[in-house]
């Protein structure tokens, strides 16, 4: 055989294993992998869970992930999870304060709220859980020696927290829906 056909012989084995890689290695484009009829799917976030013991944190999560995923308009936030197409739930696992600044040997300047929330986002009519995850989030917040000043401060951090924490889940949520 002469050489121009070895390498038309060498270029169609080439081209055929290239074909096979490219449709068997499982590559996809992200999103959409959940179908709705057309329509922006409904989704209901019920109060979270609250293991912790700072009280109020089950409706400050809920109302920042209400508040999140209504403005960004990817879904229809429905308060009544019998009526939703997906039902996102959440249960605040944990809530630790520990100083990062302090203005002398015992008193701290800075503080930072550790938080643990496990969520799910599951399809109502099959009953199937769609996603699932576990995350910490850290704020800081600013001490004052006034105490109502230093409340405030504390739960102006946590609801930042809550804030941040809902515009992640958001982010991570669109990639399948």
């Amino acid at each position: 055989m002469t050489e121009g056909i070895w390498v038309a012989v060498f270029l169609q084995i080439f081209v055929a294993l290239a074909l096979i890689c490219l449709t068997g290695c499982g590559y996809r484009p992200v999103g959409g992998t959940m179908a709705f009829s057309g329509e922006r799917p409904t989704l209901a976030i019920p109060l979270f869970d609250n293991s912790s013991t700072e009280v109020g944190l089950e409706a400050v999560f809920a109302n920042a992930f209400v508040e999140t995923f209504s403005r960004s308009g990817a879904v229809r936030v429905t308060p009544r999870p019998e009526e939703a197409d997906l039902v996102l739930e959440g249960r605040v696992s944990s809530l630790e304060h520990s100083s990062v600044a302090f203005y002398d040997l015992d008193r701290s300047l800075v503080r930072k709220v550790t938080i643990h929330v496990e969520l799910s986002l599951k399809n109502r009519r099959t009953g199937k859980t769609v996603w699932k995850d576990r995350e910490v989030l850290a704020e800081d917040y600013v001490v004052s020696s006034d105490y109502h000043l230093g409340e405030a401060t504390r739960a102006m951090g946590i609801r930042r927290g809550a804030a941040t924490l809902s515009r992640r889940v958001l982010d991570k949520l669109l990639l399948i829906l």
